[in-house]
């Protein structure tokens, strides 16, 4: 019974509870909600655990059932895929689209706490949590979009070529492939030629927030509505949320 609502929106793990009954109890509008009346897109909350908001283990990031080295006193000591398995189901629960739990670039500034230091840290752990939501995901469950990063053209081909193999659902733009118009233009060209963007109908792209873009990224729909008619591009602001959150609002407008 509200006032108005809204049928598509966004909300992240990285500001959720993400104990599924807790979700339910205090974040009822999103936990509770219809799915076939409304559409959710989840973030995994890549950008909290990069800014160490969500705990992470980052000494055993990588580490795997198999390995004895993490078995110890008769129960895994590391508690990177507990956090991993948290996001992923609350995702499922959540969101009728969700991104890959993917580790940013800029996440090498705190390298003393992630031990990440370059390009190729990040793309390689994100590759393992790919492979993590592949081998644990619930079909069905919630589409997945694929998460593109780099911070110039060099390293955005290089993501891209390493991760587009992944049978996900749709694409999710980030660092410059959302910033640099002449790089996400160019990179569209490669995804269409390619055929990915064939079955992908949903891309979102990541903290994009400014009206000029808005208009762009509507012109670059229709034209790419061309090739695969049931694409929907969307994008993100946090601001007004937050701001309602804490009671704020924004005034004497210029």
């Amino acid at each position: 019974d509200a006032y108005f609502s809204y049928d598509h929106a966004l909300y992240s793990a990285g500001h959720a509870a993400l104990d599924l009954e807790k979700s339910k109890e205090r974040e009822g509008m999103v936990a509770r909600r219809d799915k076939q009346k409304t559409m959710m897109v989840g973030d995994s909350g890549g950008f909290q655990i990069g800014k160490g908001v969500i705990k992470f283990d980052w000494e055993r990031f990588y580490e795997v059932e198999e390995d004895p080295s993490t078995w110890i006193g008769g129960k895994y000591v590391g508690k990177a895929d507990g956090v991993r398995m948290k996001i992923l189901r609350w995702l499922e629960s959540t969101a009728n689209w969700s991104m890959i739990l993917d580790v940013p670039t800029w996440a090498t500034s705190r390298s003393d706490e992630t031990g990440l230091h370059t390009f190729k840290d990040c793309l390689d752990a994100t590759l393992h949590n790919n492979d993590f939501f592949v081998k644990h995901r619930v079909p069905g469950a919630t589409k997945m979009l694929n998460v593109l990063q780099g911070g110039n053209w060099e390293e955005a081909q290089i993501w891209y070529e390493a991760v587009k193999h992944y049978e996900f659902e749709g694409w999710a733009m980030g660092a410059a492939n959302m910033r640099n118009m002449y790089i996400v233009l160019k990179r569209l060209i490669i995804m269409r030629d390619e055929g990915m963007l064939e079955g992908k109908d949903w891309m979102h792209f990541l903290g994009t927030s400014k009206l000029n873009w808005a208009c762009m990224l509507t012109s670059i729909q229709r034209e790419l509505r061309q090739t695969n008619p049931n694409l929907t591009i969307s994008f993100d602001c946090a601001s007004p949320f937050l701001s309602t959150a804490n009671g704020l609002m924004y005034t004497d407008p210029v």
